[in-house]
């Protein structure tokens, strides 16, 4: 492990992690595509990043098909970043992400899809775009990318392959985004 893992598990280590906040990360990277790819026609829709407010909350939840998270938590928490990922021209949400700016990386708390990106996939490519957002702001912020998070136990390899994200602590599963990984999805979706 480079230098900079290092530094950062120790910050981890020291901090700790709030699993009021982290939960663990169970998107499919299904395809890593330019933007949003449409399934059945393989045309590529441009997307917009935007914080999410409480009305945008309001047309997400178990009523929809979403998952029953409660991102108001993330919302109101101060130092969480609430981010919404749209199609150029639509409001409806594609996928949504929850991170922490940290002392040197950001931590993902939660990333959920679309119920129609999940099941039927309607667009390919959320899963990674939403956490490209994350590694984007790692870099903005001059951190090189480092984006950590907390896998579920069947998608550690999964995320190996698909982001190449690499095992920080294996004990609970926290993975990190190092900057070659958050280089290419950047790259990919910016």
């Amino acid at each position: 492990m480079d230098i900079v893992l290092d530094e950062i598990k120790n910050r981890i280590h020291a901090e700790g992690i709030d699993l009021q906040l982290t939960k663990e990360m169970d998107v499919i990277i299904d395809r890593i595509t330019p933007c949003l790819e449409h399934r059945e026609s393989g045309e590529i829709y441009p997307t917009e990043v935007n914080e999410a407010t409480k009305e945008d909350l309001k047309q997400i939840g178990p009523e929809f098909g979403w998952n029953n998270f409660d991102w108001v938590m993330y919302l109101k928490h101060p130092s969480c970043e609430l981010k919404k990922l749209t199609i150029k021209g639509d409001d409806r949400i594609q996928g949504l992400i929850a991170y922490e700016v940290k002392q040197g990386w950001v931590n993902i708390h939660l990333v959920e899809s679309a119920p129609w990106n999940i099941k039927s996939k309607e667009f390919l490519g959320v899963g990674p775009h939403l956490f490209a957002i994350a590694c984007k702001r790692s870099f903005e912020l001059g951190f090189d990318g480092y984006v950590t998070f907390v896998s579920k136990s069947k998608l550690v390899e999964h995320y190996q392959k698909t982001l190449n994200a690499k095992i920080l602590n294996p004990r609970i599963r926290q993975m990190v985004l190092d900057t070659e990984a958050s280089k290419q999805l950047v790259s990919t979706y910016y």
